[in-house]
């Protein structure tokens, strides 16, 4: 039950004033300002309660990258089962922010030019920071990248090299058999 600020005693709704109305003191109160007061009072409880309780953590077994990857992709291909409009509202969605990249692109990129002219130094700045925290993991990927790049030129170079001996393979043999038929047709000359 809802009190009255000042004595304390019960109050009434006036519905069709909006409004409570106090039995003892005759005062009224505005409904809105009587019901956000003691919902502030019951979050205030609430939110002691909670602090008292201790937090029950679920203990979760440690999954690996491989396991976890798994996971996730059965999580999202549930959402996408149980909220297939969402699914078709989020396509439709990208398809107009592309559509509008592609009207705009210009006025977009204008402003992208202005926003880093007032705020090189600061997304400078920002950028060598991320580079610093990330410094370990982007030389590895750079690492194996180079490696696997060697192996895919070489691989690349080697399939050029056959390709060569392949067309000169084939040459020689063209030549060999117009050479044959060229000396059939030639007369023969007998030195006496």
């Amino acid at each position: 039950m809802l009190k009255c600020p000042n004595c304390f005693y019960t109050l009434v709704l006036l519905e069709n004033r909006r409004k409570y109305k106090c039995a003892k003191c005759g005062k009224l109160f505005p409904q809105r300002e009587i019901e956000d007061k003691k919902f502030r009072e019951w979050n205030k409880k609430r939110r002691e309660e909670l602090k008292e309780k201790p937090k029950e953590r679920i203990k979760r077994k440690k999954l690996t990258e491989e396991e976890r990857k798994e996971y996730n992709k059965e999580r999202q291909r549930k959402w996408r089962l149980t909220h297939p409009f969402k699914v078709k509202d989020r396509e439709k969605f990208r398809a107009h922010q592309r559509e509008y990249y592609a009207k705009n692109k210009e006025v977009l990129n204008a402003k992208r030019r202005v926003y880093w002219a007032k705020n090189r130094e600061h997304l400078l700045e920002k950028r060598r920071a991320n580079y610093e925290k990330r410094k370990a993991q982007i030389l590895s990927q750079q690492k194996l990248y180079r490696e696997n790049n060697k192996t895919l030129s070489r691989i690349k170079h080697l399939r050029h090299e056959q390709k060569l001996l392949a067309v000169r393979m084939f040459e020689f043999n063209a030549e060999s058999v117009y050479n044959g038929q060229f000396q059939e047709l030639l007369p023969t000359i007998v030195l006496s």
